[in-house]
Parts: structure tokens; C-alpha cells; sequence
């Protein structure tokens, strides 16, 4: 018998009220465990304690960072005998996951109406990333890894960006909008850190094979098909359920490149030293800080950091 689970983190989304509202509407039906999330330290009690109540499909309502901790929690720490199926309700400031895997119905009547009778009629098998061997030792299943420019983009946007109340695919638009302007009408500089724009050394080596070892803009890998904005900045094959791309510095023509490399096909043209691969497992060696879906961290001391296709789930999406 199925059994609807509803997690809602009521900050994301710049506390926009989403998750709440749908609170009201499920308020009083006892066939369907309901918890708000005022700290991520009850995250794993409330994983429990659906388990032990027999939840099969849990919604999560919330943005991209809190389902990266829902999903690390289910799989790692294992509290359901067999994962739930997930349904990604796109209530937070960045909404990447669910703009690839999330629930179709943006209106929360619809969302509390499908939650009541679960029929869904439309599901995706994802795996996630893992990501093996961060410094801090606690591994972590995102949707996607970024480093170097991918990571200095990210952290501009939430500091910047998100800081005016622009979300979502704007805040996205709004950065790439910025980092573009700054790459074409400014000199560039290798050695000012404040550009996004600037080299990073990079290594990449993947199922035994080097990709890359040198100064790059930057390198990002998902199992995602489609990434925020539709973009999908992926081509020569997908025969690995994990695709990955470089770019390399100095930077291409921003005006040249742009668009065929967010949109081209399988078959599209790319500067000289781009890459784009696919395998189920690679090695990152880099300096600076990688982030996994909005969430920043380093790599391991003195070694490489592994990233590995993790456990498949299911997501409900209509």
C-alpha cells in the first residue's frame, strides 16, 4: 500500500511561503505524514520516522541544497528497507534537480490534490553522484559537481544574485549575464581572483584514462540530462550514466561559443580544449572549493577526489 511523505524546509526559497501553504492543504489527513523542517539536525529522526510509518513516496518541498541532504541521508545512512520513490516539489531558490526531475504541477492545489491519491503517471530512474572522499570525510549524493569558474559562478550567485531576491532561473541568467559581459569588454587578468574568468588547475583522470591535467575555466559532471535554463553542455556520446565537461583557458570566444555549447547537439562544433565525456566513475584533483548542488566543500589532502554513479532513484514527476 502506498503512503505519501511530505518534508518541507520552509527557508528555501527565500522563504517564499510555498512549502507552508501546502501544509494548510494537507493539514488533517492522517494518510499522509507531514514534518516541517525547522533544522536539518532532525533530517535523519524524520527519515525514521517516516520509515517506520510506511512511506513509499516522499515529496520534498524545498530547493536543490535540501535534497542533496535527504538523498545523502537515504543513502547512506539506509533508514528505509527500499529507497522511496521521490517527488522534487521546486519551492527554493535554486530548483537545477527539478528542472530535470522535479513534479510537473507548479500549483499547490494541484500538488496537495496529487499527494492525496498518488497515481502518478510518469516516472524517471536517476542515479546520483557520489561524491567519495571530501575532506570532511561525510560523503554526499548530489545531481551535480562543479569546480573552478562553475564554483565561483555559484558562489556569486547566491552571495549577489540571490542576496536582491532573484531566484531561480533569473538568478542563473542574471550571473551568466554578468560573467559574460565582464569576459568580453574587459582585459583579461589570470591573477585578479575576483573574476570568475580565470584559470584554474585542474586534473581529471577517468576509469584509468587522463582527460585533462593543466590550467582550465572549468569542469562540471551530472546525472542530470538537462541542467537550469535547459541547458545541455554535453556532447560526443552518453554511454555512462555520468557526463562531464571541461573548458578550457584561456577562455573561448564568449560570443562564438556561448550558445552551441549550452545547446548544440551530440555532433556540435567546440573550441580547441573542450572536452565532454561520459563513465560511471572519475577522479578530480583540484585547489579550490567544488560545490555539489549549491553546497560548497574541498577536496581530500594530498589525492585525488573520487566521484562515483551511486544508488538509482525513482522520481515521480507527474
Amino acid at each position: 500500500m502506498k503512503r505519501a511523505g511530505v518534508i518541507i524546509n520552509p527557508r528555501s526559497g527565500k522563504s517564499n511561503g510555498k512549502g507552508l501553504r501546502l501544509v494548510e492543504k494537507l493539514s488533517g489527513k492522517s494518510s499522509i505524514s507531514v514534518h516541517v523542517l525547522d533544522e536539518f539536525a532532525q533530517l535523519a529522526f524524520v527519515l525514521k520516522t517516516f520509515a517506520y510509518d510506511g512511506v513509499t513516496d516522499l515529496f520534498i518541498s524545498s530547493g536543490d541544497g535540501t535534497i542533496q541532504a535527504i538523498q545523502t541521508e537515504l543513502a547512506e545512512r539506509k533508514p528505509f528497507v527500499a529507497l522511496p520513490r521521490l517527488s522534487l516539489l521546486p519551492h527554493g531558490t535554486t530548483n537545477m534537480t527539478a528542472a530535470d526531475l522535479g513534479f510537473r504541477h507548479h500549483n499547490i492545489n494541484a500538488q496537495a490534490e496529487f499527494i492525496e491519491n498518488l497515481a502518478p503517471t510518469s516516472l524517471r530512474d536517476r542515479p546520483t553522484l557520489r561524491i567519495v572522499n571530501p575532506r570532511d570525510g561525510k560523503p554526499r549524493h548530489g545531481m551535480f559537481l562543479g569546480a573552478g569558474a562553475t564554483a565561483e559562478a555559484t558562489l556569486f550567485c547566491q552571495r549577489v544574485i540571490n542576496s536582491k531576491g532573484v531566484t531561480g532561473s533569473w538568478a542563473t541568467f542574471a550571473t551568466l549575464a554578468t560573467a559574460s559581459y565582464r569576459t568580453i569588454f574587459t582585459k583579461p587578468d589570470p591573477t585578479d581572483e575576483t573574476r570568475m574568468d580565470r584559470p584554474f588547475p585542474i586534473a581529471i583522470t577517468s576509469e584509468g584514462r587522463r582527460i585533462c591535467d593543466g590550467d582550465q575555466l572549468m569542469m562540471l559532471s551530472t546525472t542530470l540530462y538537462k541542467l537550469i535554463l535547459g541547458a545541455k553542455p554535453f556532447w560526443g556520446g552518453n554511454n555512462g550514466p555520468i557526463r562531464s565537461t571541461v573548458i578550457p583557458y584561456p577562455v573561448p570566444s564568449v560570443p562564438r561559443w556561448l550558445l552551441s555549447m549550452m545547446y548544440g547537439s551530440e555532433r556540435r562544433s567546440v573550441p580547441l580544449g573542450a572536452l565532454s565525456f561520459s563513465s560511471r566513475s572519475l577522479e578530480i584533483t583540484c585547489p579550490s572549493n567544488y560545490v555539489i548542488d549549491g553546497e560548497f566543500f574541498k577536496g581530500p589532502e594530498n589525492t585525488a577526489l573520487k566521484v562515483e554513479a551511486g544508488p538509482v532513484f525513482t522520481y515521480i514527476c507527474d
